[in-house]
C-alpha cells in the first residue's frame, strides 16, 4: 500500500465560484468566465494546486457547443468583439488546467451527462425527454408519468438503441471540439484523463463507452499512424492517443437513479456490469465510482463496488481505478437552485475529509484472494459545496496517513 497509488482531484467549480462572488444562474453556471474572464477561472484551478490537487477539472461540465454558441451569439456587443468560436473556447479550458501547474500537469476534461444541459437538470432523475429518453406516457386526466426505463418490448428495445444513438453524438460532438486541426494535437496532449461524471442512466454508460471507442478511433487516424507511440509517463509505451476516461455516477439518497421497467432500484453488480463488461463498439472505461454523492452514503457503497469488482474476472492490469468525489453534504433542489444542510452533514472540512479518507484507507487495505489490490487505484477528492479547505484537508490527512 503506497501514496503513490492515490491521487487527489479538485473540489466543486460552481459552488465555489459562487462562494467568492460570480454569477452561476446562466445556462453555462459560470463557465462562460472561460470566455469572459478567463484569469478568475484560472485563479480557482490554481487555488486547487495550491490546496494539494493532483489533478483538477476543466470548467465544462454543463458546456457543450450547442449552449456555448447560442451564449456567444446573445452576448454583450463588448464581448461580441472579440473573435471567438465554441470549439476555441471549449480547447482554452485545458490550456487554462495545465497552465495552473508548476509541474507535472495533470488535466481532467469534464463532460457532463445530457441531463446537466436540461432545465430543471436531471442529473439526479434521469428523466430525458425524447429521443434521448423514452417515451412519456398520460393518463385520461391528462397527468404525465415520467420514468427513466424502457419497457422490455421490441419497440422499448428499439427506442432505448435511438436513445443510445443521440447520446452519443452529443457526447461526441463535445469532445471533438478537443482535435483541432491547427494544433497538431497539442491541446489533445494535454489531457489526462476525460471525467463523465454524474451519469445517472445505464443506457448514457452504454452511449459513453461507444463514444469513446469512436473518439480514439478518430484521434488515432488524424494524430498518427496507427504505430507511433511515446512515453506515457508510468514507465510504460502507450499509443499517445488514447485518452484514459472514467464514469462516475450519483447515488442520491444512497440509490442509484436508474430504476428497471419494475420500477426497482438498479444494483451495483448490474452497474459495475454495464461499466466492464467488453464490447466490441465500447471502450472500457479506467476508472469508474462515485461523485456528487452525500459522504454519509459513500462507505456503503464504495463497499459494495469492491465487492461486485471481486466477482468480475479481470488481471491486474486491467483493473479500474476507483473515483471518489462526494459533495459536501448538502442537498441541492433542482426547481429552487437553493442548497439545505442535513443535520448529520460534516461540520467542517476536517471533518469531512476523515470521513472520505477513511473509505480510501478501506478501499487500498481490500486485496483479491492472490494478494493483488482489488482496485488499480484512488482518485478522490470533491464535489458541489467541497472546495480549496476540503482538499487541503485531504492532502494533510494522505500525507499523515502514508507518512
Amino acid at each position: 500500500m503506497g501514496r503513490e497509488r492515490i491521487q487527489i482531484l479538485d473540489g466543486g467549480m460552481g459552488t465555489t465560484l459562487e462562494s467568492i462572488g460570480h454569477s452561476v444562474s446562466s445556462d453555462l453556471w459560470g463557465s462562460e468566465l472561460l470566455y469572459t474572464n478567463p484569469s478568475a477561472m484560472q485563479s480557482i484551478h490554481k487555488g486547487y494546486v495550491e490546496a494539494g490537487a493532483d489533478l483538477v477539472e476543466t470548467c465544462t461540465y454543463q458546456l457543450t457547443p450547442t449552449n456555448l454558441q447560442k451564449y456567444l451569439s446573445s452576448s454583450s456587443e463588448e464581448h461580441k468583439e472579440r473573435s471567438s468560436s465554441s470549439s476555441s473556447i471549449i480547447r482554452s479550458s485545458v490550456n487554462l488546467v495545465h497552465d495552473s501547474f508548476r509541474d507535472k500537469p495533470g488535466v481532467v476534461f469534464s463532460c457532463g451527462p445530457y441531463g446537466s444541459t436540461l432545465k430543471p437538470g436531471a442529473e439526479y432523475s434521469g428523466i430525458y425527454p425524447p429521443p434521448y429518453g423514452p417515451n412519456q406516457s398520460s393518463d385520461p386526466k391528462g397527468n404525465t408519468y415520467k420514468f427513466n426505463y424502457f419497457s422490455n418490448t421490441e419497440e422499448g428495445k428499439a427506442q432505448e438503441e435511438n436513445a443510445i444513438h443521440h447520446l452519443t453524438q452529443f457526447h461526441l460532438d463535445k469532445l471533438i471540439c478537443l482535435l483541432d486541426d491547427d494544433d497538431q494535437g497539442e491541446v489533445w496532449k494535454k489531457i489526462n484523463w476525460i471525467a463523465f461524471e454524474t451519469i445517472p442512466l445505464m443506457y448514457e454508460i452504454k452511449a459513453i463507452r461507444r463514444c469513446m471507442k469512436t473518439l480514439n478511433e478518430i484521434a488515432r487516424n488524424k494524430y498518427t499512424d496507427g504505430h507511433s507511440r511515446y512515453d506515457g509517463g508510468d514507465g510504460t509505451e502507450k499509443q499517445w492517443h488514447r485518452k484514459k476516461f472514467w464514469i462516475t455516477c450519483p447515488f442520491p439518497n444512497g440509490q442509484h437513479p436508474q430504476l428497471t421497467p419494475e420500477g426497482k432500484t438498479i444494483s451495483i453488480d448490474t452497474i459495475l456490469h454495464i461499466l466492464l463488461d467488453p464490447h466490441e463498439d465500447e471502450e472500457i472505461p479506467d476508472g469508474i465510482g462515485i461523485n456528487c454523492t452525500n459522504p454519509l452514503y459513500v462507505p456503503q457503497l464504495s463497499s459494495q463496488f469492491t465487492k461486485q469488482l471481486k466477482k468480475i474476472r479481470m488481471s491486474k492490469y486491467e483493473l479500474p481505478v476507483f473515483v471518489l468525489y462526494p459533495n459536501g453534504g448538502q442537498v441541492y433542489d433542482v426547481h429552487t437552485k437553493t442548497w439545505s444542510t442535513p443535520l448529520d452533514s460534516p461540520g467542517n472540512a476536517m471533518e469531512w475529509s476523515k470521513g472520505v479518507l477513511e473509505v480510501v484507507n478501506d478501499l487500498e487495505k481490500d486485496k483479491k484472494d492472490d494478494g493483488q489490490y482489488t482496485w488499480g487505484g484512488v482518485i478522490v477528492g470533491g464535489c458541489c459545496k467541497t472546495s480549496f479547505g476540503e482538499i487541503k484537508a485531504l492532502k494533510i490527512g494522505l500525507d499523515e496517513l502514508y507518512r
